[in-house]
This record gives C-alpha cells, sequence and structure tokens, in this order.
C-alpha cells in the first residue's frame, strides 16, 4: 500500500513539474491497478485523476510551465530549432503561452526532408517509426525506449480506467505494422493483462475468419473482443461481410476502436450493425505522439491538454481560428514524454471547426477542450474529406471503401466517384439522389461523375487500407464468402469437438 502511494505521489509530481517520468513507477502503478481491478473489481474512487488535472485554472498554470521547458530544451538540443532560434534572434526563455505565435510552425515538408535534424543530440534513437504516406512520402519519426516504455504504460492506464480493458479481453490489431501504434498498442494491452493478437492489413475475408473462429483460450473470452484499425480497412471489413452474408451473432466484439482516417456517422452505423459492437472514434498520429483524442458521444473531438499543446490555427495565415471557421491542428508535443524527435508546432494537416461560441459541449468529456471531429484535408474550393465522404456514404450501392477524386475545374470543382458496375436506370437514380444531396447540404460541387474503376480518376485515391499485406490465407479463400461461412463455422464447431475430447477448457 506505502509503495503505491508513492509511486502515485512520484506521477502526480512529474505531471505537475513537467519533468520526466520513472518509468519503472508508471510501468508498477500499471500493476497496481491491475490487481486492484482483479481483487476489487473497479479501478476506486479517485483514480482517473491520474489521467487528468480538469480544473481549468491549474491546466492552464501546467500547460504554462511544460511549455516553458519544451521550447527551452527544444532549442538547447535540436540542430533544427537551434539555428530557428538563433537566425530570428528570439531568447527560447522568453516564450510564453502569449508569445508562442512568434515561433514560425513547423510543415511536414521540413521534417519529411530533414528528420536527423530535429532528434536531440543526447537522443537516445530505439525505434524508427514512419507514417503511412498516404499523402506522399512517408515522413520519418524517432522514439527512444523511454518514450515507448512510458507512452506504452500510460496507454495500459488509460485502456483500464477509461476504456474498461480487462484480462479476459482479447485485442486485434489491423492496422500497418510501420506504425508506432503497432508496438505501443501491442505493449499497452498485454500490459492490462488482455491478450494481443497481430491481424494486420490482410484480405478481408481472412480477418473476418479471424474474429468470428472461437479462440478456446484459457481465461480469455471466446472470441476477438476488440477491433483496432482505420476507418478505410472497417469499411473494407463492412463490405466483405454484407456480401458474405455475415451478421453480428458471427462475432465476439464488444468494441471497435478506429482512428487514422474520416470515420463518418454512416459508416459507423454500419460497421455497428454488422459487427453488433460500438465504433469508437479516436485521433493520433505518430509525430505528434503521445497527444491524441477521441470523439465523445455530441460528435466533438475532445484532446486533452496533458501531452501536449494544442492550437487551431488558420490554414493560410496560421493565426488562431475564429469560432465556427476551419482550422489546422497545430500541437507541441511536451518534452516530458518525448526526447528524441522534438518538435514545436508541428502542422499536422488535419482540419477541424472551432466550435461557435453557442456551442458548449454538455458530454462526458466536457472538461476537456473541445473541437470539431476531423475533417480531413481542405480543398481550395473549401470542400473537406468529411464532407465528400459524408455525401458518398450515404447510399449503399456505392462499393467500400470509398474511391473518389475531386478536379478542380475554372467553374467550381467535380467529383469523380467510383461506383463499381452500376449502370443505366440504376446509375441515373444514384446519380439523381447525389445531386440532390449536394444541393441540400450546400456543397460547391459543379458537377459528379460516376466512373467503375479507380484507375478512371483523374488523380490517385490512397486509403490505409490499400497497405494491404499479403497471406496465404487468401490462396484458400477463392470460394465465395456465401460459402466460405457455413464451411468456416462446420471447421469450428469440429474443432470445439476436438478440444471438448482433449479436455481443453
Amino acid at each position: 500500500m506505502f509503495g503505491t502511494a508513492a509511486r502515485q505521489m512520484g506521477y502526480a509530481w512529474s505531471m505537475l513539474a513537467g519533468r520526466r517520468f520513472r518509468v519503472k513507477d508508471v510501468s508498477a502503478l500499471v500493476d497496481d491497478m491491475r490487481a486492484t481491478l482483479e481483487e476489487f473489481g473497479s479501478p476506486g474512487e479517485g483514480a482517473g485523476d491520474m489521467l487528468t488535472a480538469p480544473d481549468p485554472e491549474m491546466q492552464r498554470e501546467l500547460a504554462a510551465r511544460r511549455l516553458r521547458r519544451t521550447v527551452r530544451l527544444t532549442a538547447r538540443d535540436t540542430p533544427y530549432y537551434r539555428r530557428w532560434f538563433e537566425q530570428h534572434g528570439i531568447d527560447p526563455g522568453s516564450i510564453t503561452l502569449d508569445s508562442l505565435a512568434s515561433i514560425e510552425p513547423t510543415t511536414k515538408a521540413a521534417l519529411r526532408d530533414l528528420p536527423s535534424a530535429f532528434v536531440a543530440d543526447g537522443a537516445r534513437p530505439a525505434v524508427l517509426a514512419q507514417t503511412t504516406g498516404t499523402t506522399g512520402v512517408p515522413t520519418m519519426v524517432w522514439f527512444s525506449r523511454y518514450e515507448i516504455d512510458l507512452m506504452s504504460g500510460m496507454s495500459a492506464l488509460a485502456l483500464m480506467l477509461a476504456g474498461g480493458l480487462r484480462p479476459q479481453h482479447v485485442w486485434a490489431n489491423c492496422i500497418t505494422s510501420r506504425s508506432i501504434a503497432q508496438i505501443l498498442v501491442e505493449r499497452a494491452v498485454t500490459m492490462t493483462g488482455a491478450a494481443f493478437a497481430h491481424v494486420g492489413l490482410v484480405d478481408p475475408r481472412a480477418t473476418l475468419d479471424r474474429l468470428a473462429v472461437p479462440l478456446h483460450v484459457p481465461g480469455k473470452q471466446p472470441q476477438v473482443t476488440h477491433l483496432n484499425t482505420t476507418a478505410s480497412y472497417l469499411a473494407a471489413l463492412v463490405q466483405e461481410a454484407e456480401q458474405g452474408g455475415w451478421d453480428a451473432k458471427d462475432f465476439g466484439l464488444e468494441e471497435i476502436h478506429s482512428g487514422g482516417e474520416v470515420l463518418t456517422d454512416a459508416l459507423k452505423e454500419r460497421a455497428e450493425a454488422m459487427f453488433g459492437a460500438p465504433v469508437l472514434d479516436g485521433y493520433s498520429m505518430t509525430e505528434i505522439f503521445p497527444v491524441a483524442g477521441q470523439v465523445c458521444g455530441q460528435g466533438h473531438l475532445h484532446i486533452p491538454t496533458d501531452q501536449g499543446h494544442v492550437e487551431v490555427l488558420d490554414p493560410e495565415t496560421f493565426q488562431p481560428a475564429a469560432p465556427g471557421a476551419h482550422g489546422v491542428l497545430v500541437v507541441t508535443p511536451y518534452t516530458m514524454y518525448r526526447d528524441t524527435t522534438l518538435l514545436l508546432r508541428y502542422v499536422t494537416g488535419d482540419i477541424v471547426k472551432v466550435l461557435p461560441e453557442s456551442e458548449t459541449p454538455a458530454c462526458e468529456l466536457a472538461v476537456v477542450p473541445a473541437t470539431s471531429r476531423i475533417l480531413g484535408r481542405l480543398s481550395p474550393s473549401s470542400l473537406t474529406t468529411r464532407d465528400v465522404l459524408d455525401l458518398l456514404q450515404s447510399e449503399h450501392e456505392i462499393p467500400l471503401p470509398t474511391r473518389y477524386a475531386l478536379e478542380e475545374t475554372g467553374s467550381g470543382p467535380v467529383l469523380h466517384a467510383v461506383t463499381g458496375k452500376v449502370t443505366g436506370k440504376e446509375s441515373r437514380a444514384l446519380l439523381s439522389r447525389l445531386e440532390e444531396r449536394v444541393a441540400d447540404l450546400k456543397l460547391p460541387l459543379r458537377g459528379i461523375e460516376l466512373v467503375d474503376d479507380p484507375a478512371d480518376l483523374p488523380g490517385p485515391c490512397r486509403v490505409r487500407a490499400d497497405l494491404r499485406e499479403h497471406t496465404f490465407e487468401q490462396v484458400t479463400a477463392t470460394a465465395s464468402a456465401r460459402v466460405a461461412k457455413p464451411a468456416l463455422r462446420a471447421a469450428a464447431e469440429s474443432a470445439a469437438e476436438a478440444v471438448a475430447e482433449m479436455g481443453v477448457r
């Protein structure tokens, strides 16, 4: 009991002082929390205070302290920022919350062109992570063992306290192996006592089989309980499941976590209906870990202020975006969490809307700062990724994952959408419905062109579901899903009988 209290005090001191954590204390706190849950079934009153300090005045004071330290250390230790501050004659020690805007925002191109210039002099790089590169050349970010151990431990605490993850659960990851999230999520999940399955971005038919087949593992639920993937791969799973005649009773999922791409209400509803589990919409990216956000029940994105300083700026002027206006998320991860690749005012490229002054969140996350959900990228005509996906995914005839391209013309943008083999009367009816919806939503589109194949688009449409990994399971998945599914059930029943005969529980 005394050891737990001491570790909690050390954790709280690091949070208040804005200094490095003792990783062994964080890991021990995870073990303490796990033992408490196993014995009492709940974390106890006030346990959630370890994750956030909701008082606004306290948060501002903590943010000011963490930001000052982050700017000072980053300017001193990284070649890129050391040179920038010298060239502009700015004293890093003079930077406060009010004067942060005097630091030029850091673009993706700057980090992508010379990633080593952002690595701290005394760092001990251990893992090189890469972004997926769906919008261009991948960006490289170095992480140390301290960062990985710390973020894994803190994620494990969050999964137990806020996510309800328990040792009997089984978590399946369907994301690219290049992402740092693959390492962090695996370690965090296993620290809670839950099981972790590397599924990857394989053929959706193979993934559906993995989710449906009974596991027969001691101490674990009969099937996979948690799925973590991107919106486009979730869309591919929904498409395959709908065509294959699957339904919710085939699966044992309790939660689906979606991140990395825009998740529409239409896709969320289809996925929840198909898999019988709620879909949770989150936000994170490799460059700004551990800064991350969660979408609440009212549809706001809430990003806690503990791990980094978050700004919402006009995409052109980089001045604070006005209420109700589009803005790009600009993030400064704090050095108490990051000690290798250090970034100040990093321009994520992810667009949100600042909430109108009249819209005050009254949700379960109301104490955490909020914006709109991630809107994706912003076109020259002010169309966002979410605008287009909301339009197209409202039509079930359009195949998933959604493929489209915007062609900017002198008289306005033309939307080219892949609809597969929809022809004749059905095609005209679909186009008519889309055009009516465009008018209702007042989207600035000059026209819509329906095409059969992604190759017919005027430009590439890259989604994370395309980062497909090969598996020999694809060789056996030649029969249609409607035939394969009964065969799968028969195989599962045979396996269950064999397990029962061997006396395995």
